[in-house]
């Protein structure tokens, strides 16, 4: 006999068979009949105090696994206060399964309570959304909406849910006859087609065009992203074994080590000397899992003016949207990898490679430098993540922090939301209990979410928080001081919250490290289990440099100087 349940119950059943374990929301009226599922079942609800903190919770997840995770927030201000996180997710291709709760079918359209048409608000931000207007149609569209998360270039997907959707019955498919879609376990990667599917015959004329280029060039350089970083170790064989330079954006810090002598760094608003210099005189570009974004290439009508453009990525809408290419594969990294390390290629490039190193001469020191790396000597042993907010702070360990694995480096990069840090941070500690948690914030973007401080502590998580004071909105007074004559209009907190006893209000641990005394007392401090937070007090003039101005090239990048 075929087995009835609801939908609810259906969906609870659906994330528990694709491994997921726990799962952040907040509740209301309108999604508390799968509530009700979800808590008779074997994931655990992580309450945040905030929707938007559930979105960041799940993205930690996602972040530090490359899983599908799942969020379930209400109707109305539930969904509203989800977005935010969502279009973080979508600009940095986070898979996110959003379950939202609606009023009934039969309130629809009739402004009732806390009813917001989601349908038509989130469609711009998600890969795609759905709205359940009868029971059985969730069978098929759970699926295609795991499945869509987490192919091509991932992203959200949105499932709303009609609070009278969840309560009616559906019969399942026979499970004896292999069609019962809740036997399909796994995580998304399954359902991504494997092998190569590119003929052998396209493939060698792409290969002898790409070689051709690149042979042909003396200056070639590589522009490595985020979405190439699931091959890093493979890009790192091809960068050593052809010694071609290499930049990265700030979604792609980790892929290289810090200290290979092929990497010159984050290039871009904030990027190195030698990053910057080098795109102004490439003759070619090979740009990998990378979208060409402003904060990269600084005036796009400036970068790389005399340089052929490879560009291969997974999206075809990314070819040729900002910068015109001379080749283009529109592949995963992971299918024409395999085929550029079994090529060889006579590059004759030392003469570019010795003007690197002039650039690489030029100082670029700063205060914070040094007090980066003096955090990074103490970290105890074992597995690490680095987190940061959005702001001066997150600019400063992109640059400095010794980053050695692409995906242990997790920062809010497309959007730029501030509140990021603290609720992921959680989601990145849920997923590797075992691990310790690193997250770099500012007091500007700590009060973003701070009532997740509570989360924090509920789950009794080993999250350090490590908070830069210097009582601005960094970044935009540094910006006031430089172009706008420094009116400090909205940049300056007149009134700060007493961290020390904020942390005894929450039962976390609280520590003032004076960067100026050593880090013997940092050390055992980072050794101590479980959440605290770590302020450390900088004067509000240091800036972050180099620094592109708007609407300049990224050769013409200012150069600061910034003293203790």
């Amino acid at each position: 006999m075929s087995e009835q349940i609801t939908v609810s119950q259906y969906i609870i059943r659906f994330l528990e068979s694709k491994g997921i374990t726990w799962i952040p929301g907040v509740p209301g009226g309108t999604i508390l009949p799968l509530y009700e599922s979800l808590a008779v079942s074997n994931i655990e609800h992580v309450l945040a105090r905030h929707e938007q903190g559930a979105g960041f919770i799940a993205q930690g997840r996602s972040r530090s696994t490359g899983e599908v995770s799942a969020v379930f927030v209400s109707s109305g201000p539930g969904v509203a206060n989800l977005i935010t996180a969502v279009a973080d997710a979508q600009r940095d291709s986070v898979p996110l399964l959003v379950f939202s709760g609606q009023v009934p079918l039969a309130l629809m359209g009739s402004d009732a309570f806390q009813e917001l048409p989601t349908t038509k608000i989130v469609s711009s931000i998600v890969k795609k959304v759905y709205l359940i207007q009868e029971p059985n149609q969730i069978i098929e569209t759970l699926e295609e909406a795991y499945r869509l998360c987490g192919e091509g270039k991932m992203g959200p997907v949105w499932i709303d849910l009609p609070k009278d959707i969840q309560t009616q019955k559906i019969t399942l498919p026979n499970r004896n006859n292999g069609s019962d879609p809740l036997i399909k376990a796994g995580t998304y990667n399954e359902h991504i087609p494997k092998g190569n599917d590119i003929s052998l015959q396209w493939m060698e004329l792409f290969l002898q065009e790409f070689k051709s280029i690149l042979e042909d060039s003396k200056f070639p350089l590589l522009y490595i992203g985020g979405g190439a970083k699931k091959e890093y170790l493979r890009l790192r064989e091809f960068v050593s074994r052809f010694n071609i330079p290499v930049v990265t954006t700030l979604m792609g810090l980790g892929i290289f080590e810090k200290d290979d002598p092929m990497n010159l760094g984050m290039m871009g608003m904030h990027g190195t000397v030698a990053a910057n210099e080098a795109l102004g005189v490439c003759d070619l570009l090979i740009a990998i899992g990378v979208r060409f974004d402003d904060r990269a290439t600084g005036a796009i009508q400036k970068f790389c003016i005399q340089a052929k453009v490879i560009h291969i990525d997974i999206d075809a809408r990314e070819i040729g949207k900002n910068k015109p290419v001379t080749l283009s594969l529109q592949k995963d990294i992971s299918e024409i990898l395999p085929f550029l390390l079994e090529e060889e290629f006579l590059i004759e490039n030392k003469d570019s490679l010795l003007q690197i190193e002039t650039w690489k001469q030029i100082p670029e020191e700063h205060p914070m430098k040094s007090i980066l790396l003096d955090f990074a000597s103490v970290l105890p042993m074992g597995e690490h993540f680095v987190l940061t907010d959005v702001g001066q702070h997150q600019m400063w360990v992109a640059q400095y922090f010794p980053l050695c694995q692409p995906f242990s480096w997790i920062t809010s990069g497309g959007q730029g939301t501030m509140g990021f840090g603290l609720p992921t941070a959680i989601g990145v500690a849920l997923s590797h209990r075992d691990s310790h948690v690193y997250c770099f914030t500012g007091d500007g973007s700590i009060m973003m979410n701070l009532q997740e401080l509570s989360t924090l502590r509920e789950q009794n998580l080993n999250v350090k928080i490590i908070l830069i004071n210097n009582e601005h909105l960094g970044l935009v007074k540094q910006q006031q001081d430089l172009f706008y004559g420094s009116l400090y209009s909205g940049s300056k907190f007149y009134f700060h919250p007493d961290f020390s006893v904020l942390c005894q209000s929450f039962e976390i641990g609280y520590f003032e490290w004076d960067w100026r005394f050593g880090v013997e007392d940092l050390g055992k401090v980072l050794e101590i289990e479980g959440p605290a937070i770590i302020e450390l007090k900088v004067p509000s003039s240091w800036g972050v440099y180099p620094f592109v101005p708007g609407g300049k090239s990224n050769q013409e990048y200012i150069l600061g100087q910034v003293t203790t």
